[in-house]
């Protein structure tokens, strides 16, 4: 069973370029996608990685139920709330050269 990661506010995904034939060679049978989220307010923390109020990048992404505001990932499963860039993830963007909230592999580099 995964671990609950807590719930995380303001949060947006990030679209990597491994091509999926890749994921699934190194990950076979986990249906991961090449997309990874970031939030910039962790408001409750399951694992306890992050305090309150810290931004965090998550592992492969397997599913995103925007409906129930649930993404799974390979590791855990979080809660999210508020979907969107925001003023730290646009910054960011601006100086990597990428237009809005999706890093792309650059988010790689993001370690918190």
């Amino acid at each position: 069973m995964k671990k609950q990661g807590g719930t995380i506010d303001n949060w947006q995904t990030h679209t990597l370029s491994i091509k999926q034939e890749t994921i699934d060679k190194v990950y076979p049978g986990e249906n991961l996608t090449p997309m990874v989220f970031t939030g910039t307010n962790v408001s409750e923390n399951g694992v306890g990685k992050w305090m309150a109020g810290n931004h965090m990048r998550s592992s492969l992404i397997v599913n995103i139920d925007r409906e129930n505001g649930v993404i799974e990932t390979r590791n855990t499963i979080y809660k999210v709330l508020t979907e969107g860039g925001d003023e730290t993830s646009t910054d960011m963007a601006e100086i990597l050269g990428k237009d809005g909230p999706d890093l792309g592999d650059a988010v790689m580099g993001i370690f918190y």
